[in-house]
C-alpha cells in the first residue's frame, strides 16, 4: 500500500491537487471516484472516497475533493455546473443585500439557510442541546455551531465541535455556519481569509466543516474546509465550492468601485 505522501505525488504529476489533510505516513488502501465533473477550459474536479489505515491501525474511509486541469486535443462535454435543485422544499427567498445591521440578524439568517439545506437532503431536526442545531439521517448526526464572524469566539465555536467529535465519534459530520462575507459586522474579507489561512487545515484535520453561507441568497452555501461524509450533501458542495472564487472577486471589484455593504447592494 502507498502512504498518504505517496499518492499526493502521484496526484501533483497528474497536475491533480487533492485535500487530504491526514499523517503523510498514514497507509492508502485504496480509491475510488464517486463524482467526476470537467469544465470549459480544461479543468477537471473529482469527489474522491480514500480509505486508509489510521496511527490506531483502523481502516477508515473519508470523501476528499480533488481539481486539476487536463489538456485534450477535443473538448469533452461537460458535466453541468448547475447548483442541484432541492429535493423537496422550495427554495429560501432572496435577502437581497450584503449588510447585516448585527451579529443576531446574520445568525439568524445562516440558521434557516443551513437548516433549509440539511433537512432538504432527508435530515430531521431534533433538539440535542450541545450545539446549535443537531440533525440526523438514519444512524448519521450532524452537528452544528453558528458564528457570525470568523474570529477568536468563532474558533471556540469550532472547539467545542471538536469535544463533541470525541464524544461522539467520528461517524458523524461537524460544522460551524458563517456569513460568508462579514465585513459589516466587523470583520475585513482580508482578515477573514488571514483566519482560514491559519485555522483551516487544523481544522480540517479534526473533520471540521467550515461553510460560509452567501449574504444575499441563502439557497447558495459555500465550502470552506472539507465537505461532509454525507454523499447528498457532498454533491452539492462540489457543485458550489468553484462558485465561491467567482462571487469572491465580484465583491472585491464591488467594494474597489466604492459600493460597501450598508449601501445594502446584493452581490
Amino acid at each position: 500500500m502507498a502512504t498518504v505522501a505517496e499518492v499526493k505525488e502521484i496526484f501533483a504529476k497528474k497536475g491533480l491537487r487533492v485535500k487530504f489533510p491526514v499523517q503523510d505516513d498514514f497507509l492508502v488502501k485504496n480509491i475510488d471516484i464517486v463524482e467526476r465533473h470537467t469544465y470549459p477550459g480544461g479543468g477537471i474536479h473529482f469527489l474522491l472516497r480514500i480509505a486508509f489505515i489510521d496511527n490506531k491501525g483502523r481502516e477508515v474511509s473519508e470523501l476528499f475533493p480533488c481539481d486539476g486541469r487536463i489538456e485534450r486535443k477535443k473538448p469533452l462535454i461537460t458535466v453541468s455546473e448547475e447548483i442541484p435543485k432541492p429535493l423537496t422544499m422550495a427554495p429560501l427567498p432572496m435577502r437581497g443585500k450584503v449588510a447585516f445591521e448585527n451579529a443576531q440578524e446574520a445568525l439568524e439568517y445562516i440558521g434557516k439557510a443551513i437548516t433549509h439545506l440539511i433537512t432538504d437532503r432527508g435530515y430531521q431536526g431534533i433538539q440535542q442541546g450541545e450545539c446549535d442545531l443537531y440533525f440526523e439521517k438514519g444512524s448519521r448526526g450532524f452537528f452544528i455551531n453558528l458564528a457570525p464572524r470568523c474570529d477568536d469566539a468563532g474558533l471556540g465555536r469550532t472547539k467545542e465541535l471538536i469535544r463533541l467529535r470525541g464524544k461522539h465519534g467520528s461517524g458523524h459530520d461537524y460544522a460551524l455556519v458563517v456569513p460568508a462575507f462579514q465585513d459589516s459586522l466587523g470583520v475585513t474579507l482580508l482578515f477573514q481569509e488571514n483566519w482560514f489561512r491559519e485555522h483551516g487545515e487544523p481544522l480540517a484535520g479534526h473533520r471540521m466543516g467550515v461553510y460560509g453561507v452567501n449574504n444575499s441568497d441563502p439557497n447558495l452555501i459555500f465550502p470552506f474546509t472539507i465537505y461532509p461524509r454525507e454523499r447528498d450533501l457532498a454533491r452539492y458542495f462540489m457543485y458550489t465550492g468553484p462558485q465561491w472564487s467567482i462571487l469572491r472577486n465580484k465583491y472585491v471589484s464591488t467594494r474597489k468601485r466604492g459600493t460597501t455593504e450598508r449601501d445594502g447592494n446584493s452581490v
